[in-house]
């Protein structure tokens, strides 16, 4: 019993039992088959998770959080990006299927979903993290993206700018479609015009669409930026073009990124829980892998945090965030 509990990677072993097992297995060279493991109808102990990048600061974050969790519960994690690719996702979700993953977490990047409804056909269940899947029902992990843009909106309104710009990279994504409404909520509950900014190679590079709206007939003094992506383009720009913040534009970005308390002024960000979202993901897998098929699929919604940095105007002893995360 020991020896199985090592090798599946169980906790529930004593360190110096487990340094005598270990030790045992590397002299004998023994690997575990977990095509065996299948087919003696024992779970795999491997979780797919598929993102759209792996080098985009949220997905990396929430990806080792997945990662820790799943080692912590005994289960190794199969992980890859399909490049905002749906062809490239559907390749994948098959070899994952292949490869008898015990289950999918995913960030679906398309509306075509059949290979996730073939995938829970299969067996293999589903857990939809930052966005719902389209056409599945599934768990799903997401944040309060509507009314973090409220929020955000707000605070640039609070700050008296009346001509404010929100630029988001594809609003067709349910993430960046709720940021892009909360946003345009708030400006009309202010009675001001909203302005959305869509880049992207059908509409333009956000250096064509900023230098667009900054050269209009009212230009604006405030920017909404729906992504760190977005919002890391726009630095370049504004540093391009020596344009100050926030005496020339004052931007908030929804995400926060490494470079955006180094920068000068650091950026006001709406900053997500990366390892809650994580740790919540894996822990919604486990209950269904536990409850196969005995529970209707859940959706829970996670707080954001506004973080008040400079480069929306605040200074001094009006630099305060909400409450930070409580992760368990």
């Amino acid at each position: 019993m020991s020896v199985s509990r090592v090798v599946n990677g169980s906790r529930r072993v004593s360190p110096e039992v487990e340094r005598k097992v270990r030790a045992a297995i590397e002299k004998i060279g023994y690997q575990p088959n977990e095509a065996a493991r299948v087919l003696k109808g024992t779970r795999s102990s491997v979780l797919g998770l598929i993102v759209p990048d792996l080098a985009d600061p949220f997905f990396a974050g929430c990806c080792n959080a997945i990662q820790e969790a799943a080692w912590l519960a005994g289960y190794m994690t199969l992980m890859v990006a399909s490049a905002h690719r749906e062809e490239l996702e559907r390749r994948e979700t098959e070899m994952m299927v292949q490869r008898h993953v015990a289950g999918l977490i995913v960030v679906a990047v398309g509306a075509h979903n059949d290979h996730f409804a073939a995938a829970q056909n299969k067996g293999v269940p589903l857990v939809a993290l930052d966005r719902p899947i389209e056409n599945v029902q599934s768990d799903t992990i997401t944040v309060d993206n509507f009314k973090a843009a409220v929020r955000a909106t707000e605070h640039l309104i609070g700050h008296q700018h009346r001509e404010i710009v929100c630029v988001a990279d594809d609003e067709r994504i349910y993430t960046k479609f709720e940021r892009v409404s909360g946003y345009s909520r708030a400006m009309k509950e202010a009675n001001l015009a909203p302005r959305v900014c869509l880049v992207g190679a059908m509409t333009g590079s956000v250096e064509e669409q900023v230098s667009l709206h900054l050269g209009s007939k009212h230009p604006p003094t405030a920017i909404f930026a729906a992504s760190n992506v977005v919002c890391t383009e726009i630095l370049h720009y504004l540093r391009e073009h020596s344009m100050s913040i926030p005496e020339d534009l004052a931007l908030i970005c929804f995400d926060d990124f490494s470079a955006a308390t180094l920068v000068t002024p650091p950026i006001t960000v709406i900053q997500q829980p990366l390892a809650e979202l994580g740790q919540t993901a894996t822990r919604m897998m486990l209950d269904r892998l536990q409850n196969a098929g005995g529970m209707p699929s859940t959706t829970i919604e996670l707080k954001t945090r506004l973080v008040l940095r400079n480069s929306c105007g605040c200074s001094g002893a009006n630099l305060e965030a909400e409450p930070r995360f409580s992760v368990s």
